[in-house]
């Protein structure tokens, strides 16, 4: 086995632990093997001790059950070996972070990878295009249309069937057309319908409550914790990611954010949330996506810092 084999090899080793130990934190047979796997070999315990580490600077919470768990013996390593074993908790803390994300991915009868776009033809002949980091479940039985957006956006252009409404489903919101084009985009929080053509009703997905009746050509919708706005645009900018671009009008750097990582491959977090509620107006490449996180903070004073491929944290630091 080559060493790059066998540094693979112990950080999938590591990984398996990480998630072992947190689902069964009090088998004792099973935290004997642990240590006995620290003991090993120095880098083992020091893969483990750096993934703990890692995982708290994500800002995720620990388990309740965090006082329970072993806890791999300390053991100095050369700086550059510390380094080296940082990268490799990074990427074995990021997979556990996604994990809920990928369970969600397999509900969908289609789906698109991070920096993945995608157009579907529909069974009527309606275009769903999606973008990164999308997944969708299609629903046509009977005398209905639907589709569920899971995550993501897409851009729908919908073939005219008076007979069978067509309808999108984003968590809280629900848009019904009959024949239109428009873009809709969930994100953590929030939800959105811009029409780039045509009209759409928008209404409150558990109650029924209309939150617009006719969401025309050029107006957009936003719904935040159960509060609507709606601004117009420029119809022609419906769905900008199409064109690889991210527009924002007077926008916080905290949505921005959010829209960003959908386009990078770890986890991006926002640890400072007075820079979050700042606001930026500007176009920016989605084919350079870090590029476009660091040019949205940047007039705030915000850095981005980068802990290998697979973690990026913003702040004032």
């Amino acid at each position: 086995m080559t060493s790059a084999d066998l540094t693979a090899s112990r950080r999938e080793q590591a990984l398996d632990w990480f998630l072992r130990l947190q689902q069964a934190p009090d088998d004792a047979q099973l935290r004997s093997a642990f240590e006995q796997w620290c003991a090993g070999d120095a880098a083992n315990a020091e893969a483990y001790r750096k993934a703990e580490q890692v995982w708290q600077l994500t800002g995720q919470l620990a388990p309740t059950t965090i006082e329970q768990w072993p806890k791999a013996p300390v053991v100095q390593l050369p700086a550059r070996r510390r380094r080296w074993w940082l990268g490799a908790a990074v990427a074995a803390c990021l997979l556990v972070a996604v994990a809920p994300s990928l369970s969600l991915r397999l509900q969908a009868d289609y789906r698109t990878a991070q920096g993945e776009t995608r157009d579907i033809t529909l069974a009527d002949g309606s275009v769903v295009q999606m973008d990164s980091d999308t997944a969708i479940v299609v629903d046509y039985s009977g005398d209905h249309r639907d589709v569920k957006l899971l995550t993501g956006q897409a851009f729908f252009e919908v073939k005219p069937d008076k007979s069978k409404p067509f309808h999108v489903r984003a968590e809280a919101i629900k848009v019904t057309v009959t024949g239109t084009a428009f873009n809709v985009a969930l994100r953590p929080g929030r939800a959105g319908v811009d029409v780039q053509h045509g009209s759409v009703r928008v209404e409150d997905a558990a109650d029924g409550h209309v939150l617009s009746n006719a969401l025309t050509a050029g107006e957009r919708l936003r719904y935040v914790d159960g509060i609507v706005q709606v601004k117009t645009f420029v119809p022609s900018q419906a769905a900008a990611w199409r064109q690889g671009q991210l527009i924002a009008d007077d926008q916080r750097v905290a949505e921005l954010v959010q829209e960003l990582a959908q386009y990078l491959p770890g986890q991006v977090v926002l640890r400072d949330e007075a820079l979050g509620n700042k606001r930026v107006t500007g176009v920016y490449d989605l084919h350079k996506p870090e590029a476009a996180l660091r040019a949205v903070v940047r007039p705030h004073g915000g850095e981005v810092r980068s802990y290998g491929p697979w973690l990026l944290l913003i702040g004032k630091f």
